[in-house]
Parts: structure tokens; C-alpha cells; sequence
């Protein structure tokens, strides 16, 4: 009995020894994964307080991990001290560029600014990843960094798209030309009038300089020429059944008003409003002429104004139609607004200006003008069309007064 106790006691003692060896060797740890490359994001920057900044910006956000370098990538540069730069942007020949700056003094200058901005961390596999920072550091060379800028068709935010675009094999492009534009009038007039809502008058300026182009449907393809509206297409974007996107990060959110979300065209009251006081001011105008005869000097001096304005901004439109690069201010509808054929109206106004007797043909150019004017409120079917055609009603206001009263020769 005692000699089984030993054994037992023994057996016993050889487990727990066997047991510390077998813990006592070093144990393999299982290999970790890899970290990638490459971290790609893009940055969406809101708008801001210039003309040029309304329509926002963006940037490719590179973080290399095996050198450490966090640069973002900007293909927005350009420089006003260019030769002729005034000159090389209504002809559509500006050059902008690509250039790389650190990461956080891009950051730094955007919130100083006052403008938001979001980042779009994207779950690229590392050999989509590393081909994009390939193509991209060769676009950022010198001999290849410039490029010829248009602002609806190749500008900093379609740069950005079709560099991803590239490496996604046509993914990119086939998914956003599915987002057609759920907004009902989704133009590149409509998107370039709801960005410069808070400027009137620059909003104004846009809209008599686009052409017939401009009001052609695109779709999310095509309206990602918007930094902002990128952002947003890119949030639903899959590839291989994965969202495109990563997570996303708001890294300054901007104090100003957020831009409106779709284009607001003038209300019925409003268009309605735009006939009835301009017509209302004709007839009370010619009744007020009646009794004033002697206010045909004054009329026939607003008559030359409004013709010099008209004939210089037709002047413009037809130069950026013929002698430009930029397809969007081709076949202008408002050359029937603002008419060629306001020429003629020099030497009336002249004439009625010195209380001499008008020319015959002066009644038939009025309403030929008026003609040309109801033309294009009937047939330019887009946004605002009736408000802009307010302008030369009223513009010509004075001239049907002097026609109505001044004798003709």
C-alpha cells in the first residue's frame, strides 16, 4: 500500500515537470497582417468667400507609411500673374496645374478660410492603391503637371475623378453615370446658378453668358465637375461589392451657410410679376408722355444707354461664341435679348436727343427688338429666363415711349 502511494505520488510529480517544460518553450507567435502601403482619401473643401471659390475644392490625400510623407494633391493651381490671364480664360486656354503640399498646411488654410471640409478615407486594395499614387506622382511631374482648364469638363474636381476612375478599371465612371441627377433640373446652368446664390449680380453675369450647352441634363458623371457633388456620389459607389468609401471624417465644419442643396427657379408670382409691372410702366409711361412732350431728351438719353449696353454685351457673346474655346457660351439664346441690331438705335436716340424728327424705320426697330425679346421668353425654356428677359423690356422702355410720341420724318 505504501509502496503504490509512492508510485502515485511520483507519476504525479513527472505530469506537473512535464507540464513546465512543455510551457517553458518558446512560443511561435502567429504572423500579423500586413499594413498597407497606402492610405488614399479625398478631401472635399465647401466654398468659399471669392467668386472662384464658390464652387469649392478638393484633393487627393496620399499617406505613405513606409516614408511617413502625408501629401495632398491639388489640381486647382493656377496664377493670376500668368501672361494675359484674363485674356487666356475667355478664350478657354488658362493653365492650371497639379501640385503637392503637406497634408496639414493644406488643412491649416482651408479652416482659416472658413470653409468645411470632409475626408473620404477610401478601401482601396493595395494594388489599386499604389497603381493611383503611381499615376498621380507622374502627373505631378513638371513636363506633365499643366493642363488646359475648363471649368465644367476638366477642372480639379474631374482630375481627381478620372485618375480613381482609371485604376478602377471604368468602375468609377459606369456607377456615377447610373446616379442620374435626382434634382429636376439638374443642368450646368442650374448647378453653376445654385452655387452663386449669394451674388447676385455675378449670378446675373453667369447666366446671360451660358449658351444653349449649358442646359443640357447631365448626370452624376458629368455633375461631379462639383467637388461637393462628387463627395456625395462617391459616398454610394461600390466596387467588388464593397463600398468604395472607407468611413468618413468632417475635419473642420465651416461657420458660413451651407450651400442650397438644389437650384430654387423663380416662383409663378415672381415670372408673373416680371410681365405685369414692366407692361403696366409701358402704358403709364406713354400716358404720362402725352402730357410731357418735352421729356423725349431725357427718353432718348436712356434709349442711348440701353443701346450701348446692349450692343457691348452682344458683342461679347457673339466674340465667346465664335472666338472661344469654351463650348458652353456657344448659340447663346440671349442675343435675342440683347440684340446686334440694337446698333440701330443710336441714331434714333440721337435724334430724339437733339428734338429732331425720328426715322421712319424707328417704330418698325422697336418693335422688332420687342419681337426679338418675346421670342426668346417663349423659346429660351430654363431658369430665369423670365427675369432676364425683364431686363431689356425695361431697358427698351424708353425707346416705345419716344416712338410713341416723337414725329417721324
Amino acid at each position: 500500500m505504501a509502496l503504490g502511494m509512492m508510485w502515485r505520488r511520483l507519476w504525479l510529480a513527472g505530469v506537473v515537470l512535464l507540464a513546465l517544460r512543455v510551457d517553458a518553450q518558446p512560443r511561435v507567435a502567429a504572423p500579423a497582417a500586413p499594413l498597407p502601403a497606402f492610405t488614399i482619401s479625398v478631401l472635399t473643401f465647401g466654398p468659399g468667400d471669392q467668386v472662384f471659390e464658390k464652387f469649392g475644392h478638393n484633393a487627393l490625400r496620399i499617406r505613405d507609411h513606409r516614408t511617413g510623407s502625408d501629401l495632398a494633391y491639388n489640381w486647382g493651381m493656377f496664377s493670376f500673374n500668368e501672361p494675359n490671364f484674363l485674356g487666356r480664360f475667355l478664350s478657354g486656354t488658362s493653365r492650371y496645374w497639379v501640385a503637392a503640399y503637406p497634408t496639414e498646411q493644406v488643412l491649416e488654410v482651408y479652416a482659416a478660410s472658413d470653409r468645411s471640409i470632409v475626408e473620404q478615407r477610401l478601401a482601396l486594395p493595395d494594388s489599386v492603391a499604389a497603381a493611383l499614387v503611381a499615376r498621380v506622382e507622374a502627373n505631378a511631374l513638371e513636363e506633365n503637371k499643366y493642363y488646359a482648364y475648363d471649368y465644367y469638363r476638366d477642372n480639379c474636381s474631374t482630375r481627381l475623378r478620372d485618375h480613381l476612375d482609371a485604376v478602377l478599371g471604368g468602375a468609377l465612371r459606369t456607377q456615377l453615370q447610373a446616379q442620374t441627377a435626382e434634382r429636376k433640373l439638374s443642368s450646368y446652368r442650374t448647378e453653376s446658378l445654385r452655387l452663386m446664390w449669394e451674388q447676385p449680380l455675378t449670378r446675373l453675369g453667369i447666366n446671360i453668358a451660358l449658351g444653349r450647352p449649358a442646359d443640357r441634363p447631365i448626370d452624376g458623371w458629368e455633375e461631379s465637375f462639383v467637388p461637393m457633388r462628387l463627395r456625395d456620389r462617391l459616398a454610394k459607389v461600390q466596387v467588388g461589392g464593397v463600398p468604395l468609401v472607407r468611413d468618413t471624417r468632417v475635419l473642420y465644419e465651416a461657420r458660413r451657410m451651407p450651400e442650397p442643396p438644389s437650384y430654387a427657379p423663380s416662383s409663378p408670382l415672381t415670372r408673373l410679376l416680371t410681365i405685369v409691372i414692366p407692361a403696366m410702366l409701358v402704358v403709364g409711361g406713354m400716358a404720362v408722355l402725352a402730357l410731357r412732350y418735352r421729356a423725349s431728351r431725357t427718353l432718348g438719353a436712356l434709349t442711348m444707354v440701353w443701346a450701348l449696353l446692349s450692343v457691348l454685351i452682344a458683342a461679347v457673346l457673339l466674340g465667346m461664341w465664335f472666338g472661344s474655346a469654351h463650348v458652353f457660351w456657344y448659340r447663346n439664346p440671349h442675343l435675342f435679348l440683347f440684340s446686334p441690331l440694337a446698333l440701330g438705335l443710336f441714331p434714333v436716340a440721337w435724334r430724339a436727343m437733339r428734338g429732331r424728327a425720328l426715322p421712319a424705320w424707328a417704330r418698325p426697330l422697336a418693335w422688332t427688338l420687342t419681337g426679338s425679346t418675346l421670342l426668346a421668353w417663349i423659346v429660351v425654356s430654363r431658369p430665369d429666363g423670365f427675369i432676364l428677359g425683364a431686363i431689356p423690356f425695361l431697358g427698351m422702355l424708353p425707346l416705345f415711349l419716344v416712338v410713341s410720341t416723337e414725329p417721324r420724318a
